[in-house]
């Protein structure tokens, strides 16, 4: 199948981490993409131990906030501080279509990779840096996560009632679950123009324009002057609608008719979610993070386990060029890796 989907062919480097850059590359591999995911030892995505290290295991390998993102993916581990790491990345782009990356500003130049360079090296590539503020933005040097994008983009200002605004969380970071969309959009859009022009291009993806972006007409309410205030589950404009008890559960109400409010549990079990492709199965059976859209005359599905930490370190670097003896040189110098510093 995946030699049927729209983005056969593509080839993706993901220097993405945590949710916005690896999630955007998950999309693409979704649809056909094949996407190398790039680690390095010294500092492995930080969703590895996002729920804390189980001493006397391979914890890197066992998170599933990271094997839910990164499902599919070939695993190379390689130390981009150590000019020798650098070298095989760039020579591995010489051959990719598409870079990922939601590194803090500044951190793809401290490797010797910065966007500027890579653009004029390979005028083809297509460049997503999805940054917390953007590359020019005023805030552009901001470090966030899910929860300061919120309150930045005025999103937290307009969930819940009373006084004090309202997050989603820290395992929710609901900018971080929609940025990929834009992003995976915005990519294959890039690539497009690419096959016309011959030209790649640097994206710039700020996450807290792109959920200012989703308030829609609140914003233009807001530069108008009439901001709406925090109205919680109650609209004065729909007095119909409401949000009830119902014995131990809630119901929101309508007229003309009435919703459960569902939680995880309840979706999980419910036939119409089970119909759908939010969640799906890997290949070894177990509960994987779904697919957002659906093609017509194709299914889509989850096809690939989350490969262990530099599992396809040889073949990527073959691929790249690398000789067998100079694999294992790279191994030796401890520049490739399959277990974390310190372990």
């Amino acid at each position: 199948m995946p030699g049927d989907l729209p983005l056969a062919g593509v080839r993706v480097v993901d220097l993405g981490w945590i949710t916005a850059g690896a999630a955007s590359s998950t999309l693409l591999l979704d649809m056909g993409a094949d996407v190398v995911k790039v680690e390095g030892p010294g500092a492995p995505d930080s969703f590895r131990n996002w729920d804390g290290a189980e001493p006397g295991t391979d914890w890197w390998n066992r998170s599933p906030f990271f094997n839910f993102t990164n499902r599919g993916k070939r695993a190379l581990c390689i130390d981009l501080k150590d000019p020798r790491g650098r070298e095989a990345v760039l020579r591995l782009l010489d051959g990719a279509d598409v870079l990922v990356e939601n590194f803090r500003r500044g951190v793809m130049a401290s490797f010797g990779l910065a966007p500027a360079m890579l653009r004029e090296r390979f005028p083809r590539l297509v460049i997503a840096s999805i940054s917390s503020q953007g590359e020019t933005g005023p805030d552009r040097d901001m470090v966030s996560f899910g929860s300061t994008l919120e309150a930045t983009a005025g999103l937290a200002a307009l969930t819940g009632a009373g006084e004090a605004p309202v997050i989603t969380g820290r395992d929710v970071n609901y900018p971080d679950q929609v940025v990929c969309l834009f992003a995976a959009g915005a990519i294959i859009a890039a690539l497009l123009e690419r096959d016309r022009t011959g030209q790649g291009a640097h994206l710039d993806l700020s996450q807290r324009e792109l959920t200012s972006f989703l308030l829609g007409e609140e914003i233009i309410a807001a530069a108008a002057g009439a901001p709406s205030p925090r109205r919680g589950n109650r609209d004065p404009a729909e007095p119909g609608e409401r949000l009830e008890r119902n014995g131990e559960a809630w119901r929101v109400t309508f007229p003309g008719g009435s919703a459960p409010v569902r939680d995880g549990v309840a979706l999980a079990a419910a036939a119409d979610f089970l119909r759908g492709t939010a969640v799906l199965r890997s290949p070894d059976g177990t509960p994987a993070k779904g697919i957002p859209f659906r093609f017509t005359h194709r299914a889509l599905s989850v096809t690939d386990v989350c490969h262990p930490l530099g599992a396809d370190n040889r073949a990527v670097m073959a691929e790249a060029g690398y000789t067998e003896q100079e694999i294992a040189a790279l191994e030796a110098a401890g520049v490739l890796a399959t277990v974390p510093r310190g372990g």
